[in-house]
Parts: C-alpha cells; sequence; structure tokens
C-alpha cells in the first residue's frame, strides 16, 4: 500500500510549562503532525483537531511553516496542560484541562479526510475517551494506529478497561515505565492475540514491537543531557511509522523511533 496521505486526528493542547509566562503549541495529536512533515517526506500531512479562536493563530503559524494541511473545528475554549520539568529533565503533568474538546463535532470536510486517509493516526487517554470512541468509529480507507499514551501507572483493571477494543487499531503504541513489569507482561499477551502490531516504548530503556509471534528490542540511544522528555514519545512514533510504512522492517523502525526521540529530549519543548 502507498502511504501518501497521513492523518492525525485529535487533541492540540497548550503546554503551560511551569516557570514560563507564555504557552507553547502542543499536545499528542499535534506533535505527531509536526514531526511527522519532517519523518515522511514528500507525504501530506493532515491534522483534524478542534480549538479556541483566540489560540488558533499560535497554532496555524507553526503548522503553516511545517506544510501541514489543517482543519481546526473553533470550541469555547483549547484544552490546556501544566508541565514541570525535573531535575534530570523527565517531564511531569499536572492541571490538565479538556476545554471545549470534548464537545466538538466533526465536520464533514473532516470526515471525508479520515476516510480518505492511508494512515489514521489517533490518540487515546482516559480524559479524551469519549472524544476517541466518536473517532474510532468514523469509516477511513487507511491503516489505522492508535496511541494509547504513556499509561504508566494504572492498575490492571484499568488497562484491561481501556483495551477492550484494541482490535479497532491495526498498530498499537504505548508508552511505559521500565519498571511495569506487570502491565508489560499483559501488554505482550494482549499482543499475541493482536492481528496487527504492538509497540512499546521504554522510556530510557528504548522499545520494543510484537507482530505475529515475533518480538525486537532497541536499546535507548545515549545522550549527553535529558532536557525535556516531553513529546518524546510523539516524535518516536512519527519516525517509527514512516520508516515502517515505507520498508516494512520493524527492527530499522525501531531503531529509527529511538534515534528521533533521543534528539528531541536534549532541547525544551515537545516538537
Amino acid at each position: 500500500m502507498s502511504y501518501k496521505n497521513i492523518v492525525a486526528a485529535g487533541e492540540c493542547c497548550l503546554d503551560l510549562y511551569d516557570g514560563e509566562s507564555v504557552a507553547r503549541a502542543g499536545g499528542i495529536t499535534f506533535n505527531f503532525a509536526m514531526n511527522a512533515a519532517r519523518a515522511f517526506p514528500g507525504k501530506n500531512i493532515h491534522l483534524i483537531s478542534a480549538l479556541g479562536l483566540r489560540d488558533k493563530p499560535l497554532f496555524a503559524e507553526k503548522l503553516d511553516t511545517s506544510g501541514i494541511d489543517y482543519d481546526l473545528t473553533i470550541v469555547r475554549e483549547t484544552p490546556s496542560i501544566g508541565i514541570n520539568i525535573t531535575q534530570n529533565g523527565e517531564r511531569e503533568f499536572h492541571s490538565y484541562g479538556s476545554g471545549g474538546l470534548l464537545d466538538w463535532d466533526l465536520s464533514k470536510s473532516q470526515r471525508r479526510t479520515i476516510k480518505e486517509a492511508d494512515l489514521l493516526i489517533l490518540t487515546r487517554y482516559d480524559a479524551i475517551t469519549s472524544l476517541f470512541q466518536r473517532l474510532v468509529k468514523v469509516p477511513t480507507n487507511g491503516m489505522r494506529v492508535v496511541d494509547y499514551a504513556d499509561i504508566s501507572g494504572k492498575v490492571l483493571s484499568e488497562a484491561k478497561a481501556m483495551l477492550t477494543n484494541h482490535q479497532v487499531a491495526d498498530v498499537c503504541i504505548f508508552g511505559l515505565s521500565p519498571n511495569e513489569g506487570l502491565l508489560r507482561s499483559y501488554l505482550e499477551q494482549l499482543a499475541s492475540d493482536h492481528t496487527g502490531l504492538f509497540v512499546i516504548t521504554l522510556a530510557h530503556k528504548g522499545a520494543i514491537a510484537i507482530m505475529e509471534g515475533k518480538t525486537w528490542y532497541q536499546p535507548a540511544f545515549p545522550v549527553s543531557e535529558v532536557v525535556d522528555t516531553t513529546g518524546a514519545g510523539d516524535c518516536f512514533a512519527a519516525y517509527f511509522l514512516s520508516h515502517w510504512c515505507s520498508t516494512g522492517n520493524v527492527k530499522e523502525a525501531l531503531e529509527a523511533g529511538c534515534f528521533a526521540a533521543s534528539e528531541v529530549v536534549q532541547k525544551m519543548g515537545a516538537s
């Protein structure tokens, strides 16, 4: 299959870094699209989302500069999240507000773009479950990827509830702390029953991929200093998918994703 139209549908979010007075453009879906513009050269990158009117110029400027097509519904307020950066560069999220995101109804043009996608990337985390459930029901001709974000800290029952419909995705991507042995074992077991691909990022321990009973592992690349881990998973996803879609080589795709993530954590900002 030729992957020409790459569509990311989900959230834009204002990243409010502790100690900074100006919000940064962020959000998992937005970050993915920004990275995809670099990771998928020559492809059409589309972002479908919703945000507040006053924040549209902030996001539109970055999207225009990166050559990304976008269809943004105006809602009452843009989602926002507080971010604290620890001394070792790890990001800690707090004070999430969904704004008007959960009130977003997709337009006909947005549905058409999803329908015509060759590769569709959706985001799924607890705070936007209702939105994800609507987005995943929109018909698409393309391969469907679901990024479940960082699920570290979830108890097993929560993870099971979240993944009851994992078969709606051709590719499932997860972020996990390296010491989450029980969750990792559960995901590996679930992957054996999944008809597609499971990818699990493990922070400073690298990433693994599981498909058709085979497992690949890629260690993380060493860096001189970790400045900000915000958006590392989004960057990984873009470069992993780009390489895998163009070559079919899972091992090399893991390497490409981990290397790209090692670059982005050495600077401030998610994208």
